[in-house]
């Protein structure tokens, strides 16, 4: 049978337009917060420079970008995700961020998916995007190779989605081995990063030891507080519903997944994400010790109204505000000095 052939690949390419709708709909946020609403950044009424003389530059994962941000990881191998992609791609290149593709296992199946995935515009740092279960298969690192020359991108993220894959009724919960074929990974992609991220519900300190092991470039705590993919996989698939409603506040927050991420592995460049919505939650990220931070629905949703450029310029402007208000010359001076902790209500 031809890879593409709808029997393929309609299934795969179905769930991912039922993703892209629900994730955007109400519903599906955990249960409780990131954690980073129990802090604020340090207001300075005298500031004593100027605005628009703030540095917001970042190297990550030897890109140079104009501000600490990553478009995360949305969608593919869709009509829908052509467009968003295409949106998504030209704002992060007019603002000079980096952008994390969604899961590229359709366009593995069929390569005549790729323009659903990237078209002309090219950020300055563009990762492929694949799941561990396709990752941990036998021929899992010829795979991933093959997406990220199909894509020309400039690295891999491996997104871990055990919960995900439990609830969902076709999903794959094989994570046996995974943190070997990881290693693996690294090695066959040298020198191009591999960058593992969770898809919402955080990470525990011994897991981001063994990445750190296996010698990722980076992880990406995603941390609960955001979307919840139990919760969406329960609006998508009635008959998981009742199984993943016991799930809607499973999970490490992100403020306390990226605290935990920094102690386990010094020297690890970490990326947070999960529930971050503007600029003022990414300035407390990077206080708390963050290369970067990640943001996907509300450019999901930005983009699906043709305003990703604008959206992804807001979040660029309130973090300039905040890293001046806090007075500081330059995202990268924020630290935990920069924090005022609240007592959790």
């Amino acid at each position: 049978m031809h890879p593409s052939d709808p029997a393929l690949v309609a299934p795969d390419t179905g769930r991912k337009a039922d993703h892209l709708r629900i994730a955007a709909g109400p519903g599906i946020e955990h249960a409780g917060g990131t954690g980073l609403e129990t802090m604020r950044l340090r207001h300075r009424a005298l500031p004593e420079s100027d605005l628009a003389n703030v540095e917001l530059t970042t190297e990550l994962l030897g890109a140079r970008l104009a501000a600490p941000l990553v478009v995360s990881a949305m969608t593919g191998g869709t009509p829908e995700a052509e467009t968003i992609n295409a949106r998504l791609a030209r704002a992060a290149t007019t603002h000079d961020i980096a952008l994390t593709l969604g899961s590229g296992r359709p366009l593995l199946d069929d390569p005549g998916l790729l323009r659903t995935y990237r078209g002309p515009a090219r950020p300055p740092l563009l990762l492929a995007n694949l799941g561990a279960a396709q990752v941990s298969g036998r021929d899992g690192v010829q795979r991933a190779q093959r997406l990220v020359e199909l894509l020309g991108a400039d690295g891999l993220s491996i997104h871990l989605n055990p919960i995900q894959e439990a609830v969902q009724p076709e999903g794959e919960p094989r994570f046996a081995g995974v943190a070997e074929r990881i290693a693996a990974l690294v090695a066959h992609l040298a020198p191009l990063p591999v960058v593992v991220k969770e898809v919402g519900f955080g990470m525990d300190p011994d897991d981001v030891r063994l990445l750190a092991r296996a010698g990722v470039a980076a992880v990406d705590v995603a941390g609960a507080g955001g979307t919840n993919w139990a919760l969406v996989e329960g609006r998508r698939a009635p008959e998981a519903g009742a199984l993943s409603a016991a799930f809607g506040d499973w999970g490490v927050p992100t403020a306390t997944a990226l605290a935990g991420a920094l102690a386990a592995a010094p020297g690890l460049p970490v990326i947070a994400s999960g529930g971050l919505r503007d600029g003022v939650d990414l300035a407390k990220c990077l206080a708390l010790g963050a290369r970067a931070g990640g943001i996907a629905r509300p450019f999901l949703l930005a983009a699906q109204a043709d305003r990703a450029a604008e959206a992804i310029g807001a979040v660029i402007c309130q973090l300039r505000i905040a890293v001046w208000a806090s007075g500081h010359a330059s995202a990268a001076e924020l630290g935990p000095g920069a924090l005022l902790r609240e007592p959790v209500a």
